[in-house]
This record gives C-alpha cells, sequence and structure tokens, in this order.
C-alpha cells in the first residue's frame, strides 16, 4: 500500500515516489487513460477506414509516407464542418478522462480512491475551470509573443545598422528563456486545480508560490521524467515503424494497429506524469509549511 511522505525528499526521493504511486494507482488509471486515448484513435481510424482509396503521394520511405497518410486524415477531418465538432468533444471527453484520472491518482496518495464513476464526474465538473485555464495560458502566451516582437522591433528601430541583424535573434532567444522561466512556475496549475480543487486563476497562483525559490529542483525532476517518456515513446515509435514497413504505409491495418498500439501503450504511460506531478506538488507543499512554521518560531523567539 502507498504511504505519502510525511516530510520533504530529494530530487531521487521525489521521483521514487511519484513511480511508486504511479505503480500503486496504475490498476485505477489505465482504464481512464486508454478511454482517452481511443477517444482520439478511433475518429482517425473510421475516418481512414473510410478514406481506404486514398491517394498518397509516392515515397520509398515507409515512414514519410505514413506521415503523409496522417496529415492527409487531419486535412480531410478540418474539411468537415461535423468531423472538426465531433474531434472537439472527443478532446473534452478525453480532457475530463484526464482530469479524472489526477483525481483517482491524488485519491490513491492518501489511500482514498474514488470510485471510476466519482472520478468521471469530478472530471466533468472541473472541465469548464480546466478550459478557463487553458485560455488564460493561450491568450498569456499571445501577450508575451505581442511583447517581445514590439521590443524587438523597438530595438531594431533604435540600434540600426548591422548589429539590428541579432536583435530578433536575441529577442526570439530572450523570449525562450521567459518562457521557459514561467512554465518552471505554472507547470502545476493543474494538478492545484484538481487536488485543490481551486479556481482557474488561484490554481497558477498556488504553483506560483509553491515553485518560488525551487525552479532549478522541479525542473530536474522534469528532465528526468521527459526523457522517460521520451524512452517510451522510442520504443513505441520503433514498434510502429515495423508495422507499417511490414504492412505499408497506405495500408488500412497498418492506421489501425499503430492507432492501437499507441493507445494501448499511453493507457500505462498517460498516469505517469501525473503520478509525478502529484508528488512534486506535495513535497512543495511540506517545504512551504517548513518554511513557513520556521518563519513563525523565529518570529517568537525572543529577541
Amino acid at each position: 500500500m502507498y504511504t505519502r511522505p510525511n516530510a520533504p525528499r530529494s530530487i531521487g526521493g521525489v521521483l521514487d515516489d511519484g513511480l511508486k504511486l504511479w505503480l500503486e494507482s496504475l490498476s485505477k488509471t489505465w482504464p481512464l487513460a486508454l478511454i482517452a486515448q481511443l477517444l482520439y484513435a478511433i475518429p482517425l481510424i473510421m475516418l481512414r477506414i473510410q478514406l481506404k482509396d486514398l491517394p498518397i503521394v509516392p515515397s520509398s520511405n515507409a515512414l514519410t509516407a505514413a506521415n503523409a497518410a496522417n496529415a492527409q486524415l487531419f486535412l480531410a477531418i478540418f474539411k468537415s464542418p461535423v468531423l472538426i465538432l465531433t474531434y472537439l468533444v472527443t478532446i473534452l471527453i478525453a480532457v475530463a478522462c484526464y482530469t479524472a484520472i489526477v483525481t483517482r491518482i491524488e485519491g490513491v496518495s492518501t489511500n482514498s480512491a474514488p470510485s471510476l464513476r466519482d472520478s468521471l464526474a469530478a472530471g466533468f465538473r472541473l472541465l469548464p475551470r480546466v478550459l478557463l485555464q487553458l485560455l488564460v495560458f493561450i491568450l498569456a502566451g499571445i501577450v508575451i509573443g505581442i511583447a517581445v516582437a514590439i521590443l524587438g522591433g523597438i530595438a531594431v528601430a533604435g540600434f540600426g545598422g548591422a548589429k539590428s541583424s541579432l536583435l530578433p535573434i536575441v529577442s526570439v532567444v530572450l523570449m525562450f528563456v521567459l518562457l521557459f522561466f514561467i512554465l518552471g512556475r505554472i507547470f502545476l496549475s493543474f494538478i492545484a486545480l484538481v487536488v485543490e480543487n481551486a479556481g482557474a486563476i488561484a490554481s497558477i497562483k498556488l504553483s506560483w508560490t509553491l515553485t518560488r525559490g525551487n525552479w532549478w529542483r522541479c525542473s530536474t525532476i522534469l528532465v528526468v521524467l521527459v526523457i522517460i517518456g521520451i524512452v517510451f515513446s522510442l520504443v513505441i515509435a520503433f514498434a510502429n515503424g515495423v508495422t507499417v514497413v511490414s504492412l505499408g504505409a497506405t495500408s488500412v491495418m497498418a492506421t489501425v494497429l499503430t492507432q492501437l498500439v499507441g493507445a494501448v501503450a499511453n493507457a500505462f504511460l498517460g498516469s505517469l506524469y501525473p503520478a509525478v506531478l502529484i508528488s512534486i506538488f506535495h513535497d512543495l507543499k511540506l517545504r512551504k509549511q517548513g518554511v513557513d512554521l520556521a518563519g513563525r518560531v523565529n518570529a517568537l523567539a525572543p529577541q
């Protein structure tokens, strides 16, 4: 049985705790993750079957041809308002499922995992807040992009000459540095929204507060997590590549099998990221509580 740590842990300890939480919650989360993945895959499979005679640009490279086929499938979706609406609905349901996954993992961490029905109910209840939070992120990204572009333009106009050619590059680099910093401060916003039942803005503020002074620590954990995900994705890509080469890039069966293999594999990987993020979230809360307690003790101590 999983036991949540009651004291802050090292970077390795947080990762180890996240992996334990993932394995402990896997039996309760894989059905939801599989549903979410199938919601992405089934519309593509059905469309591919309908367009089995879809002409593909000839290519000696099977994977290149397969990518061309997938690109044409998405173009076919965007040409049909009905397909666009259907795909958007499936994405919304998938987001609700993912929110339900986080709810169940948090329940496992407290040894009180909600039922599948209650988890899904929570996922749909929180869906408006999740979408609002996503909208806030999109608008913030647009504002930051416009601000950097304006500053870059002003700098170019102000300096002029040969040096001005370097300023757009510097502006882009600075924008990416700023975005990485901000992402490192708000990456727990979704977890805070679900775990703390916080509002869309309040959860962003909570993530910003918890990550203060812990940016590098969190970044290190996330880099390791991303590496694990990349390795897993490469294995899936290799399996899909073998399928494409064996059956042919334009084969309907190849499309079906690659989508299903990806759905099943991601059903098991789908709960890894939120499990580790939840472990980071609770570790940072313990650290903040320790800092706050130390501050109160120092305030009461005689001067």
